[in-house]
């Protein structure tokens, strides 16, 4: 797994709420489902979140593994994020095995901030930018740690996207990065 480089984690910009975060309805549900899972913890366990309690959201919804010798495994992705990348299921794969190589690094370096900054991370924009996929809209990064306090272990998440007609596609660049510490988060957020 490749490390991230500074400029990956200088990109980005520090949150100080959720509605800094996103805008999207969908999202901030998410957020507000995945608040409840934490139970007086900085983050909830991956066995907490249950995706049949968020039926609204499980076409766009992932959950992935993470350790620092494998990086991000997708554990559960729903049929739209599956479609992305000509999937039927991304369950076992890592971004190396969807997307190019160069891609796989700018998602890892980008995602990884989640892991470093135990932070929620929201992304605008081009989300689909390292698939060159010509998609806007707004994702948002959840993390997830096994035990109380410690190291982020996963990820949940959702994207919601405008697919950008062909014929109107917009120049290629990278999602905004939000970010803001899980520790920052009240419990009754």
């Amino acid at each position: 797994m490749a490390k991230p480089g500074v400029a990956a984690r200088v990109q980005a910009i520090a949150a100080t709420t959720i509605a800094d975060l996103v805008s999207e309805p969908e999202l901030l549900k998410l957020f507000d489902y995945w608040c409840g899972k934490r139970r007086g913890r900085p983050m909830p366990a991956k066995e907490d979140i249950d995706p049949i309690e968020i039926p609204w959201a499980l076409n766009r919804i992932f959950l992935l593994d993470y350790s620092p010798d494998d990086g991000f495994r997708y554990r559960l992705a729903g049929i739209d994020i599956a479609k992305v990348f000509g999937r039927a299921n991304l369950k076992g794969l890592t971004f190396y095995d969807i997307i190019s190589s160069k891609g796989a690094r700018i998602v890892e370096e980008r995602w990884t901030t989640l892991v470093d900054g135990r932070c929620v991370i929201a992304m605008q924009g081009m989300v689909y930018y390292a698939a060159e996929r010509t998609a806007v809209g707004e994702r948002l990064l959840l993390p997830l740690a096994d035990e109380p306090g410690g190291p982020v272990t996963g990820t949940f998440g959702m994207t919601v996207c405008e697919w950008v007609p062909s014929g109107e596609a917009q120049a290629m660049t990278q999602a905004r990065l939000i970010s803001l510490p899980v520790d920052a988060i009240p419990e009754e957020a």
